[in-house]
């Protein structure tokens, strides 16, 4: 890892962090004036807007998955099939986080056939073989762990501002108690993946995928060594060979993806002026818009509403009279004529 790299390429998991931001205000949605949800959009403006004024990446990229089944689903039907689909109101956001990237300039990147992850990877290994660049892969997928290199890390998003990690490769070999990135998706193998529903061997977990994986290098090892294995484990893993073979298929990332775009391509551009401060303007983030452009928007006009004005009444004897006089208060929004009231319990 070089001090003064020349080129720094962030690849964003453009919906990893649409599900981040949208279930950070889960329990506080943020809502704009007419009731609309936008906080998944929020958070993914702040955590973008952040990487682009801390980290000053000269290259960047937002991938997504599409909707088109991967050969990963062609290869197990099962694969993903215990996710619950996108909640309604992130799905809803889903157009403005891309009018979002849109405004900012910054490409999108979606292949049929291929999950974001798989861009991603793709995206990493060009750039790892050009010289001059380091590699971000921001999102807090384990998964992306077996693609960490000499130049390409895992930048993690903490849950308040600049508080983020970097995983590079040490720190990788360190949590995972392996000795090479491509060992993640041997443990992932074995223990499986709920998330992804991975099957993995039934009654493996990760502390003992570690060990297997330690001792063995790699599940192809593990598979033509069950002579050395005992007991309850030996039977499991000889009983199960297949099925470590069909989950280790599952968790490689495919890193062949035919891109339609080139390194020099995703060079970071200044954005549109006018079509993201209109954009930060509809969704109503005026401390955004003031950031960006030195200005706060006004606050969205609403409907007239009844309200009632309190004035004290002029001074004079009777006043004088009482220690705390009510006010007198005029209500307006009544079809009736205006009209004087006192107030019980005034101060």
């Amino acid at each position: 890892m070089t001090d003064s790299p020349s080129k720094r390429l962030f690849i964003l998991d453009g919906m990893a962090l649409a599900y981040r931001a949208h279930f950070a205000f889960f329990s506080n949605p943020i809502r704009n004036s007419k009731g609309v949800n936008t906080s998944a959009v929020y958070g993914f403006a702040n955590t973008l807007l952040g990487i682009l004024e801390h980290e000053r990446p000269t290259h960047i990229a937002a991938c997504f998955d599409t909707s088109a089944p991967t050969a990963r689903h062609k290869l197990y039907p099962a694969y993903k099939a215990n996710r619950e689909s996108m909640p309604e109101e992130l799905s809803d956001q889903m157009p403005l986080i891309f009018r979002l990237l849109e405004a900012m300039n910054i490409p999108i990147l979606r292949y049929e056939g291929y999950e974001a992850d798989d861009t991603i990877g793709t995206l990493a290994r060009i750039a790892d073989g050009t010289e001059g660049f380091q590699t971000y892969m921001v999102s807090q997928d384990k998964d992306l762990g077996q693609l960490i290199s000499s130049t390409c890390f895992l930048w993690k998003p903490g849950k308040r501002g600049n508080d983020h990690e970097v995983i590079d490769l040490a720190k990788l070999k360190e949590q995972w108690g392996i000795e090479r990135a491509d060992q993640v998706v041997d443990i992932l193998a074995l223990m499986g993946d709920s998330s992804d529903n991975i099957p993995g061997l039934p009654g493996v977990g990760e502390k003992t995928a570690k060990l297997l994986i330690g001792e063995f290098g790699s599940v192809e090892n593990l598979l033509s060594n069950t002579d050395k294995l005992k007991g309850k484990r030996k039977q499991i893993v000889e009983e199960n060979g297949d099925m470590a073979t069909l989950s280790k298929q599952l968790a490689t990332i495919d890193r062949n993806v035919p891109l339609t775009v080139t390194l020099p391509e995703l060079v970071k551009r200044e954005p549109s002026p006018e079509e993201l401060q209109a954009l930060l303007q509809e969704l109503e983030f005026r401390s955004m818009q003031a950031k960006l452009f030195g200005k706060k928007a006004p606050e969205p006009r609403k409907a007239p509403s009844r309200q009632t004005i309190c004035l004290l009444p002029p001074p004079g004897r009777n006043s004088l009279r009482r220690r705390n006089p009510p006010p007198l208060c005029r209500e307006y929004g009544r079809t009736v004529r205006d009209k004087w009231i006192y107030l019980r319990n005034a101060i």
